[in-house]
């Protein structure tokens, strides 16, 4: 059980680190391309938050499995939502948010979320059609 437990963590902070490198490599090429030469390290602890939040999210796309398909990915959707609403809440009771703060990390990680959903529905599709 603790191997298992081990297992799913190490898979969990490969996964995380993946994220976090792609993201932030991807944001510091956009910023350089629009003429943003820095970027502060609050933005980077906030983006390991975020991240991390996601990494527990596709865990739970692939743990919970409940019979109703709808149930399986809008239950992991749902309480993903409500930490990343719940995260930006909080911060913003430190710092002053951006505007849009809301609207973009909803819109953000509700097309993220989608990705993931829209690949997992094709490889049970994939799955079922081999058997």
């Amino acid at each position: 059980m603790t191997n298992l437990i081990l297992v799913e963590i190490k898979k969990g902070i490969i996964l995380f680190s993946i994220l976090y490198t792609f993201t932030t490599i991807t944001s510091s090429a956009w910023q350089l391309y629009t003429g943003q030469l820095t970027d502060t390290n609050v933005h980077l602890l906030n983006r390991a938050a975020v991240i991390f939040i996601a990494v527990a999210t596709i865990h739970l796309f692939f743990k919970v499995q409940v019979k109703n398909q709808v149930l399986r990915y809008l239950l992991p959707y749902a309480i993903s939502m409500g930490l990343v609403l719940g995260y930006t809440w909080l911060f913003g009771r430190f710092q002053p948010l951006h505007p849009d703060a809301y609207r973009d990390i909803f819109l953000n990680f509700t097309v993220i979320a989608a990705i993931v959903i829209a690949v997992m529905i094709i490889i049970e599709k994939v799955k079922l059609r081999r058997k």
